[in-house]
């Protein structure tokens, strides 16, 4: 809903504000397809998150978000035929190789272990109040 709510009041801000813009603004098949990628992109990155949030976890996310700039260099090879420094090789190299370290690593070690207290671990535990003098 927030989404929802953000677009309906970002088109009536673009409506009063930015008007004039919009009317200089010279329309093409190619204008439009650029808009509609960017929407079908962000709408995949905003879909997606959660769900790459709920399975893998925060740290492996922004791990992930690493490799955005890593595409940004590949495009820039690929379709300007620019050339990149070889660090920009290393870092997607270390940055892979980070990323498969962690998806190889155990979830979360504290489960697997004998409980201390004879209460069974479980993935929440409540916190034995301390006493304030």
């Amino acid at each position: 809903m927030l989404g929802l709510f953000g677009m309906f009041f970002s088109v009536i801000e673009i409506a009063i504000y930015e008007r004039e813009n919009l009317e200089a603004v010279t329309w093409s098949a190619e204008l439009i397809l650029t808009f509609v990628g960017y929407t079908v992109a962000f709408l995949m990155y905003y879909s997606l998150t959660p769900l790459i949030l709920q399975t893998s976890g925060s740290t492996w996310f922004n791990l992930s978000l690493l490799t955005t700039d890593m595409w940004a260099v590949v495009i820039r090879i690929f379709f300007y035929q620019q050339q990149v420094e070889w660090l920009y090789y290393v870092s997607f190299a270390v940055v892979g190789v980070g990323l498969l370290i962690y998806s190889k690593t155990e979830k979360n070690p504290n489960l697997s272990q004998e409980p201390e207290n004879g209460i069974p671990n479980s993935q929440y535990q409540l916190i034995h109040e301390q006493g304030i003098n």
